[in-house]
């Protein structure tokens, strides 16, 4: 199918205009997300707010995303044009999808895509989608992101699928993934909220056309794929040409090994600007699930560059027009179809943050020291449904962010490729059986320099029944590097308290808790930066 953004053609739109298209377009974005929290019924959606909203035009490329998070919107293009290929899409449908060789990032991002018909056509004219990480699709372990070393232990897998049929909800695909999760009813009820929230979207749509006109919506959303193109190829012309190296090694555990990210990077100014990026050194594919499919690559490349650019950039796909990245077959970036990707949506996106950065400041660009570069994701929950009620505890947990060349990093917060809330104390408590006994900043864990990485978090759990425990972590054998001679953060730690006896756990873990044990987490802190080369002072990037 031929680019619609491409092949397109369009007047000037002035940017004032361009910029009302986008805040009404963002809007109702916002609020198709709100719909979605308010239907949904768990935690992970209500609390964490753990999905995005987007708009792609006819052929999938993405057009604007709500601020949600941004491993998934800088991925979704992908599951929205597997959508398009699978299936002919009529008024009234939706497409439900979480392979991730089909679209997908890891398993419990289930993503639904409707088309939007404006113009009279029998082809959509847009499309929405709507991505929601579900607490639990089935699987070896409760929440679904198991120490796997294949696709089908990490849970039900859905290629695109049909979840509405001419405005029907297709029940036999609702109660099929239901069936497969430990929570079938909050499985449902989170899946008919997102179908709600694709609904409140086509109604915003068919009003934007009505008041703007199907032909100026159109223009506009191709002017502002064009625009974000404009934007980063301006930015890559101000540098000179040159080429960088970074590398992010992934924590090893016992009996498994870790990942090595390797990315190389080539600016090229003849005729235009354009920017090489090179995986193909990384390691090969991961025997666990540290792989990532390249659609969370793409995601990564787009969030690190849009970094660099003003504040204003809309994210679109545009931002990869000048950009090309490079993936070996069979490695932990583009795996075989199969291969377990649990941690790779999480964990290997982080990395691929941190070795793209160090990449470009090798380059010659002023870049932040390291953040903490984890998700630190924790995941608890029933294994034996004999005993009562089954439940599903998933979350992520903030830390330091890196220090830059004007000021310290930011302490206890969510960095690069998750954007999400915690769950508050209170809604944990009432929910699940679990006791937060401490929750505080790891005073001290940022890297020390002239600018001070952010500290990290300190996040302790009481267990209150018989649960299984996976951790899904990075930066516990080595701290996240700090910049131009600032100091690594702290590496972040890993403890179970069982009997008054202290254990650390590996960075990636699954193991079985009884109640009164105690998990406690801290996050690592922040790298800190030190003395910037006055040459790069032009090259500084709006961050």
């Amino acid at each position: 199918m031929s680019s619609f953004t491409e092949n397109r053609h369009i007047d000037f739109i002035e940017p004032a205009r361009l910029a009302v298209f986008r805040a009404l377009v963002e809007a109702f974005l916002d609020e198709m997300g709100e719909a979605l929290r308010h239907g949904a019924f768990s935690q992970n959606i209500k609390e964490r707010r753990d999905y995005s909203c987007a708009l792609f035009d006819s052929s999938g490329d993405l057009v604007c995303g709500a601020a949600h998070i941004p491993v998934h919107l800088g991925s979704m293009d992908t599951a929205c044009r597997a959508a398009i290929a699978s299936i002919k899409m009529r008024r009234g449908d939706a497409v439900l999808l979480n392979d991730p060789y089909s679209g997908g990032t890891h398993l419990p991002d289930l993503t639904a895509i409707f088309p939007a018909f404006l113009s009279g056509s029998d082809m959509p004219d847009f499309y929405l989608g709507v991505r929601a990480h579900h607490s639990d699709v089935g699987g070896i372990a409760p929440g679904s992101l198991p120490l796997s070393s294949r696709l089908d232990e990490e849970g039900i897998v859905i290629p695109p699928a049909l979840i509405l049929d001419r405005g029907e909800i297709v029940e036999s695909l609702v109660n099929r993934l239901a069936e497969s999760s430990r929570q079938p009813r909050e499985r449902a009820g989170d899946l008919r909220a997102q179908l709600a929230s694709g609904a409140v979207g086509l109604k915003r749509m068919d009003e934007l056309a009505r008041n703007r006109g199907v032909e100026n919506i159109l223009s506009e959303s191709t002017a502002l794929v064009n625009h974000s193109a404009k934007v980063l190829e301006s930015f890559l012309s101000t540098m000179t040409p040159s080429s960088g190296k970074g590398v992010c090694r992934m924590d090893e555990i016992p009996g498994e090994p870790g990942a090595t990210i390797d990315c190389r990077v080539q600016l090229t100014g003849d005729p235009v600007s354009h920017l090489d990026i090179d995986f193909t050194h990384s390691s090969t594919q991961h025997p666990g699930c540290l792989n990532a499919v390249p659609a969370v690559v793409r995601s990564a490349v787009i969030y690190t560059l849009r970094l660099f650019l003003p504040a204003d950039t809309p994210t679109t796909s545009g931002l990869l027009r000048p950009v090309t990245i490079r993936l070996g077959e069979r490695t932990v970036l583009n795996p075989s179809t199969g291969a377990a990707v649990a941690g790779g949506n999480v964990e290997t996106s982080q990395a691929i943050v941190e070795a793209l950065l160090i990449a470009l400041g090798d380059a010659g660009l002023d870049i932040p020291a390291s953040s903490q570069g984890t998700m630190n994701n924790v995941l608890i929950g029933t294994v034996d449904f004999s005993g009562g009620r089954a439940f599903s505890f998933y979350e992520t947990i903030g830390g330091g962010a890196g220090a830059t060349g004007s000021a310290n990093g930011a302490s206890g917060i969510q960095t690069h490729m998750t954007n999400t809330r915690n769950t508050p104390i209170e809604a944990l408590e009432r929910e699940f059986p679990l006791r937060i006994g401490s929750y505080a900043i790891r005073t001290g864990s940022g890297g020390e320099g002239k600018h001070r990485g952010g500290d990290g978090i300190v996040r302790e759990y009481e267990i209150l029944a018989p649960a299984r425990l996976t951790i899904l972590s990075h930066h516990r054998t080595f701290g996240p590097p700090g910049a131009f001679g600032g100091g690594p953060g702290l590496p972040g730690r890993n403890t179970l308290i069982r009997n008054g006896v202290e254990t650390i756990l590996p960075a990636r873990a699954m193991i079985d808790l009884v109640p009164g044990d105690i998990l406690r987490i801290e996050t690592p802190g922040g790298g800190a930066y030190s003395a910037r080369d006055p040459q790069r002072a032009a090259l500084r990037p709006y961050i």
